[in-house]
């Protein structure tokens, strides 16, 4: 009888110290989810942004300095006009071609469309089809012919050819060789490249340069990489003057040109002034570049779709010009990229 009591009266004990342990803990849990409350609240972050109007940015090639660029502008422009702009098919895990892209947006609805055309038959369906829908489509750095797109935001390209002939001309003139080559690397099936390439060879016409170019098929830069390896790797003599007309091309072929210790025998001329371009330019291992001005494009976009959508009227074009980046005024790009940076650590 005597064990019984004591035995119960250990339980009793056991019992009490484990109820106040698990109140200690709910109090101590209470304590710490009232301060994560009252931290969220605080932050602000239940306070969330909407928008009047979303538009999808679709790019040709997700690997593209320059289309990220463009989104980064567009995204920040559209914010400061009430647009919400998000590129259609990011972060996904299976890989989507364009018209794919294009009908996602279409079922999401979207308030317009920015996109990267072409001259598919494809692409000007899918166009048409989201115009069907109610949704306008403007078509930025390369237009899609024959689509209903409302606006095209584009570049001058056949005076970027006259600039580019210039540049080949003044790399040429710094040879004594009797026969100078040059050689363009293109992608294939990109109409602005072609009206660059016509405007370069009438620039260049009569002067005795041996031009010739070549286009890159690639669905990557990994293949577009193969591929410029596979084509200058084909040549006994590299040509003297080398240029592309794509950012992936532009990176791929400086790098073979590095590789395999070519800087200083041949003449680089790019496209676009990502970081590695623009150290290649100030170290003298490229001569120039062709950039854009992504803040204006992006601006005639967004400015396109709304004044569309506002008014039912916008111009059928808006033309930008190409910046030239040389030794004279590289300095100042990587100064401005640099401070740049550094402030974005910052924030």
């Amino acid at each position: 009888m005597e064990k019984k009591a004591k035995r119960k009266k250990l339980f009793l004990g056991i019992l009490t110290v484990f109820t106040i342990i698990m109140l200690g803990l709910a109090v101590v849990g209470l304590i710490i989810f009232n301060m994560q409350v009252n931290a969220y609240e605080a932050s602000g972050i239940d306070e969330y942004q909407t928008y009047s109007r979303l538009y999808a940015f679709i790019p040709n090639d997700p690997d593209s300095t320059m289309s990220e660029s463009l989104y980064q502008e567009l995204r920040e422009y559209g914010i400061q006009n009430d647009c919400l702009i998000d590129k259609i098919g990011s972060d996904l895990v299976v890989s989507y071609s364009k018209e794919e892209l294009i009908s996602i947006a279409i079922r999401s609805k979207v308030s317009g469309i920015i996109l990267e055309g072409d001259d598919s038959e494809e692409t000007a369906f899918y166009i048409d089809q989201a115009t069907a829908a109610g949704i306008p489509v403007v078509t930025v750095m390369t237009d899609a012919p024959g689509s209903s797109r409302c606006s095209f935001v584009g570049l001058n390209n056949y005076s970027a050819g006259v600039e580019y002939g210039n540049l080949i001309l003044d790399a040429a003139s710094t040879r004594n060789t009797e026969i100078i080559r040059a050689l363009v690397i293109m992608s294939a099936g990109d109409n602005n490249e072609s009206v660059i390439y016509s405007a370069i060879q009438e620039k260049l016409q009569g002067s005795g340069i041996d031009l010739s170019s070549v286009a890159i098929v690639s669905d990557s830069a990994f293949s577009a990489e193969e591929r410029i390896v596979d084509t200058l790797d084909a040549y006994t003599f590299l040509p003297d003057i080398i240029v592309c007309l794509s950012d992936i091309n532009t990176r791929c072929a400086y790098q073979y040109i590095v590789d395999k210790n070519y800087v200083g025998y041949i003449s680089f001329i790019g496209y676009y002034d990502s970081d590695t371009v623009l150290e290649g330019i100030d170290r003298g291992a490229i001569d120039a570049t062709f950039s854009v001005d992504t803040t204006q494009v992006a601006r005639y976009c967004v400015d396109a779709l709304n004044e569309y959508i506002d008014s039912s009227y916008v111009s059928m074009y808006f033309s930008t010009d190409y910046v030239l980046i040389d030794r004279y005024n590289v300095s100042g790009y990587i100064e401005e990229r640099t401070s740049q940076e550094a402030s974005d650590e910052e924030d």
